[in-house]
């Protein structure tokens, strides 16, 4: 193969098919629609497995996205979610993340719900441009509220592409604020924090694979002067691009590294992994992508 044609070859191996595909499962990047460039998106996440029993949690997230300026894009989401529990907990009874049980449930018995989660309003506005600057930098805003709650979130985006855009490498710092009522009336106030980094090779035309991984830090109540809980992440993730679509699915699974700053928090950890009402042992991702 002469030199033009590798050279040719490399270039399109380093185009992504549309401007607001998404390679990885949860890290955000910096890149935004053009202007009057809009895209629909159907989000799949799933916590499932905890230390026995059933557990199962889908969280449903249909997406219309908009790019207001070549550097600002806004999004609204529709959020639904469905929970399926059945004695999982550590010491038999049934719970779990968003196990929302009434009061009279009997904690032996299973519990199953699809429910409306919430709304929310995403806004990403780029600093820098990674495919023009030495790295791309953004910043993103999404509150959300719903029957249950509310929760303000925010992301500082990180961005560095190499070999020529085929590998990028991201990183989100998320820090949010969230207030919840559970069916017995029971208030939660709390604020998670999250760094999420990982790498996405694009290794032939169309296709991307890589890994990421997360660390999750909560808080009791608002601010940091509380810690909760600490657990840790980390899987692979696949993607695949055309100009008319896009997928992308990701697993990560819980490492053994929980950690509990309450009294709490440390009789649900079994093994090094941390579940109650907080995580499970696996999630997955399924992201797909049609813009227009």
């Amino acid at each position: 193969m002469s030199l033009t044609a590798i050279a040719a070859l490399a270039s399109v191996l380093a185009q992504p098919a549309t401007a607001g595909e998404s390679p990885f499962g949860w890290i955000y990047t910096t890149d935004t629609h053009p202007k009057g460039k809009k895209e629909f998106e159907q989000w799949i996440e799933t916590q499932r497995g905890q230390s026995q029993g059933d557990y199962t949690n889908t969280l449903l997230r249909s997406e219309f996205e908009y790019g207001v300026s070549d550097n600002y894009q806004i999004a609204l989401y529709y959020n639904q979610r469905y929970v399926n529990a059945y004695r999982n907990g550590i010491d038999g009874t049934t719970g779990g993340p968003d196990v929302d049980a009434p009061s009279g449930f009997d904690p032996m018995s299973r519990y199953s719900k699809f429910r409306f989660e919430s709304v929310s309003m995403e806004n990403l506005y780029r600093l820098s441009n990674p495919y023009t600057d030495p790295i791309g930098m953004a910043i993103y805003f999404e509150p959300s509220i719903g029957p249950r709650g509310w929760e303000l979130e925010s992301k500082f985006i990180l961005q560095k592409n190499f070999l020529d855009d085929r590998l990028i490498w991201a990183t989100n710092l998320n820090v949010s604020v969230e207030r919840t009522k559970s069916a017995t009336g029971e208030v939660e106030r709390a604020t998670p924090v999250d760094v999420l980094t990982g790498l996405s090779y694009r290794f032939r035309n169309n296709w991307s694979a890589g890994m990421e991984a997360r660390n999750h830090r909560e808080f009791t109540g608002y601010g940091f002067g509380q810690p909760d809980h600490s657990a840790w992440f980390i899987g692979p993730n696949v993607h695949y691009a055309t100009k008319a679509w896009w997928v992308t699915g990701a697993w990560r699974s819980q490492l053994k590294q929980a950690s509990g700053f309450t009294d709490e928090q440390r009789a649900v950890i079994q093994n090094g992994r941390i579940y109650g009402g907080e995580h499970a042992r696996n999630e997955f991702m399924v992201k797909v992508g049609v813009p227009f």
